[in-house]
């Protein structure tokens, strides 16, 4: 079988409450594969531990249990080879976007030409629309070519059209570059819309509730009910 390009085995995370002896265990026992050229949407109830599940496997933060493999290393630290993307584009307000982009790879003309930004190069942050300033995010975490790409809510403040438009944008990129993607979202019909498989998260301590394939768009629409029910659950 070939090795995944991502395992987590039996991860769990606590965190220590300020002045407090107790600790807030936000994810228990989470055991996953993700194979190269997967899109993999994860749903779940707010605190359910999304966020931190994606801090762990971009290195930011160790799991308190078991580990998470990157093509079968331990991660210890972050890498460019693993892009994250914020729900803020947290982009620096003193750099321009190409500059921004720079920061985390070789600049590529061909990179801002694909996000439709070629025009914006020069611009500074506060000269971009929302929706620009995700593209440039976007393009940021894509400049140094990473295998794995994990987005944690990248589109949640955005209104529904240009939603709609950076969803389509996001599976041009994921079939154009051939990148892996883990996307984090609230958002049922984005992740079903998205995602070729789904993982159920169920209420804090965060674990997998289901883990299922999404190949087919009649069974994604049927689905939706289905999932609603596994959340509330």
């Amino acid at each position: 079988m070939e090795q995944p390009l991502l395992e987590l085995r039996q991860v769990s995370k606590n965190y220590k409450l300020e002045d407090s002896k107790q600790e807030l265990e936000v994810l228990t026992n989470i055991n996953f594969m993700v194979q190269r050229g997967e899109f993999v949407s994860i749903v779940g109830p707010s605190g359910c531990g999304k966020s931190t599940l994606l801090s762990i496997i971009v290195g930011l933060i160790a799991p308190n249990d078991g580990e998470c493999l990157y093509k079968g290393e331990v991660v210890k630290k972050p890498s460019l080879e693993r892009g994250l993307v914020f729900q803020e584009p947290r982009l620096l307000p003193w750099l321009t976007v190409k500059d921004n982009i720079g920061l985390a790879g070789e600049y590529d003309e061909g990179l801002l030409k694909k996000m439709d930004l070629e025009d914006f190069s020069h611009a500074f942050p506060h000269e971009l629309s929302g929706g620009m300033a995700s593209r440039v995010a976007l393009a940021r975490a894509l400049a140094p070519r990473p295998d794995l790409l994990l987005l944690d809510e990248p589109l949640a403040t955005l209104d529904q059209n240009l939603r709609s438009k950076l969803q389509g944008e996001l599976q041009r990129i994921w079939k154009d570059e051939g990148v892996t993607c883990i996307l984090v979202t609230h958002d049922l019909n984005e992740a079903l819309a998205l995602g070729t498989r789904l993982i159920v998260l169920g209420k804090r301590p965060g674990t997998i509730l289901h883990d299922t394939s999404l190949q087919d768009s009649m069974e994604k629409e049927a689905m939706k009910e289905q999932v609603l029910t596994w959340m509330e659950g």
